[in-house]
């Protein structure tokens, strides 16, 4: 005989649970999360929150794990009601609730709820700094206390403070470039919190983050100024040349040329002997040229202030600026064509070339 999961009693044979024992438990559940939406509303004290807790527990058959998921669920909700300019209320207020609620941080956030209450407040302070309400001295203080109450990983601060540095850097660039304000701030939170414009990861190659990055760059060279940010490439670079980009997970083509004769043939045959025939006139013919583009493999695209690097397993190849004679932007890649005889186009796909675009553009001005 099965027992129910709930009072503990005989349940009958194919059966974990009473019904009425079921419906007990779901009132219950239901009565703690109106409690719980009531006390982040700010409409019930935490004596009486606490009186619910334990009234449900003792009487609906309420379990720890309920009371986690419950948690987890209605913080959740809560998270997503709540806007910056956060308040320092807020936060005692979740202190207070994981103080008293009764089970541990740990089961409450099973779910990823607290980390995600905390990562939106931090984008919230953040976001002060932004927009000139706080210093990021100060913002940095309180994502602290933050992190105090809600711990985090590393990983997941600062995911918070990319997050948020992509929201700016849409804000910065509607315009197309950065004010000298606007670069400055960049630069401070960036080197602040130990964050980067360069060498992103894939989940953050395409976003506003790059052109952060690559803005930068641009307009550090058209001033004349040694680029802010380079990175270190595996590549010999020349004197003065620096490493400004690198596109991961390029494809390179390279024009190939396949030459045939065509034709026919002329004259006509007449037999000699049994199984041997003669035949007159000959072959009539020309060559023909024809062109196709040939994968050279995956690799890694440099762009310097001087050329652009591939570098594949297979094959590597440098296209200095001053050989290059035209570009065929693609919605994926590019089309180099070079000055030279015998030299055959070549194809980049597999990024935006845009950026490779302005470069060459402000280097050859």
């Amino acid at each position: 005989m099965a027992t129910c999961k709930y009072c503990g009693k005989s349940a009958g044979m194919f059966s974990h649970s009473h019904k009425e024992c079921e419906e007990k438990h779901n009132q219950g559940i239901t009565i703690l999360e109106g409690a719980m939406r009531s006390y982040f509303r700010n409409t019930t004290q935490i004596g009486e929150f606490k009186k619910v807790v334990a009234n449900v527990s003792q009487t609906f058959f309420v379990s720890s794990e309920d009371i986690s998921c419950s948690s987890g669920k209605c913080i959740d909700e809560w998270t997503n009601t709540i806007h910056w300019p956060f308040h320092s209320t807020q936060l005692a207020r979740v202190k207070e609730f994981l103080d008293n609620v009764g089970v541990s941080y740990q089961g409450i956030n099973s779910s990823g709820a607290l980390d995600r209450l905390c990562q939106k407040m931090l984008r919230g302070f953040m976001a002060e700094y932004f927009t000139n309400q706080k210093t990021l001295k100060r913002a940095i203080q309180i994502s602290q206390q933050v992190m105090n109450t809600l711990p985090i990983s590393r990983q997941q601060e600062q995911d918070a403070y990319y997050e948020m540095l992509g929201q700016a850097g849409k804000n910065f660039l509607k315009d197309g470039y950065l004010t000298p304000a606007e670069q400055h701030k960049v630069d401070e939170y960036v080197s602040t919190l130990g964050l980067s414009l360069i060498n992103l990861p894939a989940s953050l190659q395409g976003t506003q983050i790059e052109e952060l990055g690559q803005s930068s760059i641009l307009s550090d060279i058209q001033a004349g100024r040694h680029p802010r940010y380079v990175i270190n490439a595996p590549i010999i670079l020349a004197k003065d040349e620096d490493a400004l980009w690198c596109y991961n997970n390029v494809t390179m083509y390279q024009e190939k040329i396949k030459r045939e004769y065509v034709g026919h043939t002329g004259g006509f045959s007449f037999r000699i002997m049994k199984g041997v025939r003669y035949r007159t006139g000959g072959f009539r013919g020309h060559p023909v040229e024809t062109s196709y583009m040939e994968n050279m493999g995956l690799g890694s695209l440099y762009v310097t202030n001087k050329n652009i690097i591939f570098m594949g397993l297979t094959r590597s190849i440098k296209v200095p600026y001053s050989k290059i004679i035209g570009i065929n932007p693609y919605s994926d890649g590019m089309e180099v064509q070079r000055d030279g005889n015998n030299v055959k186009r070549l194809v980049f796909q597999g990024f935006d070339c845009s950026f490779v675009l302005n470069i060459i553009s402000v280097i050859s001005n």
